[in-house]
C-alpha cells in the first residue's frame, strides 16, 4: 500500500505480517493464512510427538509467536526444537530470525551458519526461511533484501515447485519497488498451485498499491472464491473499498473479515482501527476499550482511544488518554500522527505552547503533511506569534506551491496581527500588516479574477487601513465584489449587505446623496429590517439635495 495514505500509520502495528510456513497445503499453514493463530498452534502442538513432523512443528510454533510479537515464547520453541533434535537446522533459522528482528545481523548469521551446516545447506525449506528472515527484517536494507533474494533463489533451484517460496520472493521484489518482478513471482506461485489463495491476495495488494482497483478487486474476489473463509482477503478488499471512498461497502466487507478471523483481541484491534477510519468513532472507542480490558498496553488501541475521544468532542478525556498512550508507548514507535493529535488535543485544552511544540514534532517527522502547515500556522497566530505563523507558510512553500487557500490563511494572519496592533494603538505597524494582507489577498484575485470573495477580502484589508472611510481605499474592491456577487444575492447576502453599507456610508460622508440612497436602499432590499439602513435613509432624507 502506498505510504501517503493516513491509514497506514494508524493501523500498521495492528496487523502482524502473514507468515509463510511449509507448503501451501499444510493444515497449520492454512490456519495461519486464515489468521486463526490459536488453531494453528493447536495443530502444530499436536505434531510435537510425531518424530517426522516435530522438527518443523517446533519451528512453526516459534514463528507464529515471533510474528505476533511474543519473542520469549518464540525462543522457547526454537530452543526446544534444537533440544529435541541437535540437527534441527530449521530451528537454528528460527533463532536467527529472532536476532534479525532485534537488529543483530551478526548474531543472526551465526545461527544461519549453524542452520546451513550439514544437510541444512541443501534443504530448500531452510534456505527459503533464511531468505524470508532477511526480507522481513525490520527496516530491511537493500543489501539485506538482496541477500534474502539470493537464498530464496537457491531454495527454488532445489525445489522449483514451491509456491510459498515464490510468494516470499515476490514480497522481496516488492520491497525493492520492482513491481513487475514481484507480480511474476506471484503469478508463478499461482501456476504452481491454482488454489493458493495467498498468491491472489498478494496480487491484489500489489494492484492496490498501484491503484489498479479493478484488477485488485478481481484478485481479492478470486481468493475468496477459492476459500470463502479466507479472512485476509475480506480485510484487504474492505481496505480497497475504503481507498475508493465506498465507506459503507468497506465497513460491511471488513465486518466479514472479523466474522471469519479468529475472535481475539488482535482481530478486535484491527476492527476498531477500521471503524475509526470510516469515521464510526463511537464504535471504534467501544471496541478499543474492549481490547484494552485484556491488553492494557496495546499501543494501537491506546492511540485509537485518544484519537476517538478528540473526534467525539471530548478533549479532556482525549488528553488523559493521549498522555497514557505517550507514557506507555516505546518512544521509537511513536508516529507523526501521535504528535499531530496530541497537538490538537492540547490546543483544545488551552495549552497553546505545548500544542505548538507537538505540531512542530509532527511536521519534523513528516514534512510532506501539507494540511498540517495551516494548522500549525493558525496555532502560532492564535498564540499571537504572527511572524512564526507566516514562517510556517514559507516552509510549506519548500514542499508545494502556495494555493489560494494558503494565501487566504496568510492574509488572515496579517489581518489578525494588524487588528492586535490597532487595538494597542500602534497604527503605523497595524497598517503595515493590513497592507501585507491586501497584497496577499491580491494573489488570490490574480489567480482567479472572478472569485468574488477575493475582492471582498481585499476590501476588508483596505477598509482596515482607512477606518474613518475618508480615503475610500476599500471602495473599488467592494464595488468589484458587488459586480461579481450581485447575481447571486441569496448566496452572498450577508457580504453584500456589508459592501453596500460601506459604499452607502462612503457616499454619505462625501455628500453624494443619490449614491448614498442607492446603496442604503439596496441594503434594505437585502434585509428589510436592517436598522442601519433604516437610520441612514432617515438621516439622508433630512439632508437637502445639493443644488
Amino acid at each position: 500500500m502506498t505510504n501517503n495514505w493516513k491509514y497506514i500509520a494508524l493501523m500498521a502495528a495492528a496487523f502482524p505480517a502473514t507468515a509463510a510456513f511449509a507448503q501451501s497445503g499444510d493444515a497449520g499453514r492454512r490456519a495461519v493464512d486464515l489468521e486463526r493463530y490459536e488453531e494453528a498452534k493447536s495443530i502444530y502442538k499436536s505434531q510435537l510427538n510425531n518424530k517426522n513432523a516435530a522438527d518443523k512443528a517446533y519451528f512453526s510454533l516459534g514463528d507464529i509467536y515471533l510474528r505476533t510479537g511474543q519473542t520469549d515464547s518464540a525462543a522457547y520453541y526454537f530452543n526446544q526444537g534444537i533440544a529435541n533434535n541437535k540437527k534441527s537446522y530449521i530451528n537454528h533459522v528460527g533463532l536467527g530470525k529472532i536476532a534479525m528482528q532485534q537488529g543483530n545481523q551478526a548474531q543472526a548469521e551465526q545461527h544461519f551458519n549453524n542452520a546451513l551446516s550439514g544437510k541444512g545447506k541443501k534443504d530448500p525449506y531452510v534456505l527459503a526461511m533464511i531468505g524470508e528472515a532477511y526480507v522481513k527484517a525490520p527496516n530491511a536494507t537493500e543489501d539485506q533484501i538482496k541477500k534474502g533474494i539470493d537464498y530464496l533463489k537457491q531454495s527454488l533451484e532445489r525445489d522449483n515447485k514451491n509456491a510459498v517460496a515464490n510468494v516470499i520472493l515476490g514480497d522481496a521484489y516488492l520491497a525493492l519497488k520492482q513491481g513487475g518482478e514481484a507480480m511474476t513471482s506471484y503469478d508463478r506461485a499461482i501456476q504452481l498451485d491454482e488454489q493458493y489463495a495467498t498468491a491472489y491476495l498478494k496480487r491484489g495488494q500489489l494492484y492496490t498499491s498501484s491503484r489498479n482497483y479493478n484488477e485488485a478487486e478481481q484478485a481479492f474476489q478470486r481468493a475468496i472464491e477459492i476459500d470463502p473463509n479466507f479472512a485476509p482477503a475480506y480485510r484487504d478488499l474492505g481496505e480497497l473499498y475504503y481507498f475508493a471512498g465506498q465507506y459503507d461497502k468497506a465497513l460491511s466487507t471488513f465486518q466479514k473479515y472479523v466474522d471469519m478471523a479468529e475472535d481475539t483481541p488482535d482481530t478486535k484491534a484491527k476492527y476498531a482501527s477500521f471503524l475509526f477510519l470510516t469515521k464510526n468513532y463511537d464504535q471504534a472507542l467501544k471496541t478499543a476499550e474492549e481490547v484494552l480490558a485484556t491488553q492494557p498496553d496495546n499501543m494501537v488501541m491506546n492511540r485509537l482511544r485518544a484519537y476517538s475521544y478528540l473526534e467525539l468532542g471530548q478533549p479532556e478525556k482525549a488528553l488523559e488518554a493521549m498522555q497514557t498512550h505517550m507514557q506507555k508507548a516505546d518512544p521509537s514507535k511513536l508516529i507523526a500522527q501521535d504528535y499531530e493529535y496530541y497537538g490538537r488535543i492540547l490546543a483544545k485544552n488551552n495549552q497553546p505552547a505545548k500544542a505548538i511544540e507537538n505540531l512542530e514534532k509532527a511536521l519534523q517527522m513528516n514534512n510532506s503533511n501539507i494540511e498540517l502547515y495551516a494548522e500549525l500556522a493558525n496555532a502560532y497566530a492564535r498564540n499571537n506569534q504572527y511572524d512564526k505563523a507566516i514562517e510556517v507558510y514559507e516552509r510549506k512553500r519548500e514542499n508545494v506551491e502556495p494555493s489560494n487557500a494558503d494565501y487566504y490563511y496568510m492574509g488572515n494572519i496579517y489581518m489578525m496581527a494588524g487588528e492586535e496592533n490597532a487595538a494597542n494603538g500602534n497604527t503605523q505597524k497595524a497598517n503595515e500588516f493590513f497592507a501585507q494582507a491586501d497584497s496577499t489577498y491580491a494573489k488570490v484575485v490574480e489567480a482567479n479574477p472572478d472569485y468574488a470573495y477575493g475582492h471582498l477580502w481585499r476590501a476588508r484589508a483596505n477598509a482596515s487601513q482607512d477606518p474613518e472611510t475618508e480615503k475610500g481605499l476599500a471602495k473599488p474592491h467592494y464595488e468589484e465584489f458587488i459586480n461579481k456577487a450581485g447575481g447571486e444575492k441569496e448566496k452572498y447576502k450577508r457580504d453584500l449587505i456589508e459592501a453596500n453599507s460601506y459604499l452607502g456610508y462612503y457616499y454619505y460622508i462625501k455628500g453624494e446623496r443619490d449614491n448614498a440612497v442607492k446603496y442604503w436602499t439596496e441594503v434594505r432590499n437585502l434585509d428589510p429590517s436592517n436598522p442601519q439602513a433604516e437610520a441612514a435613509l432617515k438621516e439622508i432624507s433630512k439632508t437637502p439635495r445639493k443644488k
